[in-house]
């Protein structure tokens, strides 16, 4: 086996979208970062990262498709004198927002388990309330020529597919349930299990005990504020895909969303609706992988 028996695991950070994945990424990319990596023989792969996007999220596994991506970018880590390597691919994440489509989360399973074979996997996800999650969304998705009115938004979602202790029960069945952890993305959750941010909540999880100070972290990727969505869904309608791209870009500069702006696309009886669906399977999720954590927000109590 030569060095792979120093390889001991791949820690694969699979999402979900909406909860600080570019973070992440851009964070630890940083040089520091990768020498707090170093001190705990940890390797963080950007260039998977990369390599991955384009070609995910995979709604069927075939090996035969990934076998030349397995060999450039899986073989030679058998060689790297490091413990464990850090991956971060969102769209591993295997939920779908496409209406009357299915989450893809077994197929997701499937690849990361043929592009790590010999080596233990552990998984690390993040999610979110789903009621600031659709919004969350929604906003990221008028940036991208979304043209629909929230309402109507809504009613087309799959909502089944935002049941996040299912998702997780996929991930827990395939690698274990003691090589799962998940994490809340907001931060008055977070804070509730020790962590001053989610970001340092996945540091925690890959074993880094090492206290890190992030002071003043940049807002990547930021929503668009409240203020100026309904501006941008009519000039979706009316700018070519280059201009409205371009308008986007320049609100996400100029106007995004701050930290104290309210969620107030959803109305409240709408809201109701989602937490109610959810309130259950939130109370297993917080029981069966966020034990650490004050579950009352996932349960629409606080």
């Amino acid at each position: 086996m030569g060095k792979m028996d120093i390889m001991k695991t791949i820690h694969v950070h699979v999402g979900s979208g909406r909860c600080g994945s570019t973070l992440i990424q851009a964070l630890f990319n940083e040089p520091a970062m990768h020498q707090i990596f170093g001190m705990f023989g940890l390797r963080y792969l950007p260039e998977i990262c990369m390599a991955l996007g384009p070609r995910t999220p995979v709604p069927a596994f075939r090996a035969g498709e990934w076998e030349d991506f397995r060999a450039r970018h899986f073989a030679p880590l058998a060689e790297e004198d490091v413990e464990d390597v850090f991956l971060t691919q969102e769209n591993l994440f295997g939920v779908t927002w496409e209406t009357g489509a299915a989450n893809s989360c077994e197929a997701s399973c499937d690849l990361i388990e043929y592009l790590t074979e010999g080596y233990a996997v552990k998984i690390v996800m993040l999610v979110r309330r789903q009621d600031t999650f659709i919004e969350s969304l929604y906003n990221q998705l008028i940036k991208r020529q979304e043209v629909r009115e929230f309402g109507d938004f809504l009613e087309d979602l799959p909502l089944a597919n935002f049941d996040w202790a299912a998702v997780a029960d996929v991930y827990a069945r395939r690698f274990g349930c003691d090589n799962v952890t998940v994490l809340p993305f907001e931060n008055s959750v977070v804070q509730t299990g020790g962590a001053d941010s989610f970001f340092e909540a996945v540091v925690a999880a890959l074993g880094i005990d090492q206290k890190i100070n992030f002071q003043n972290i940049p807002t990547i990727n930021p929503s668009l504020s409240p203020r100026v969505i309904e501006v941008q869904r009519l000039a979706n309608q009316a700018l070519t895909k280059d201009e409205a791209h371009a308008l986007a870009d320049w609100f996400e500069t100029a106007i995004p969303k701050r930290p104290g702006d309210p969620h107030s696309l959803m109305e409240d009886g709408d809201r109701g609706r989602v937490l109610d669906t959810f309130r259950d399977s939130n109370k297993r999720l917080c029981a069966d992988y966020m034990p650490g954590y004050d579950g009352t927000y996932y349960q629409g109590l606080a």
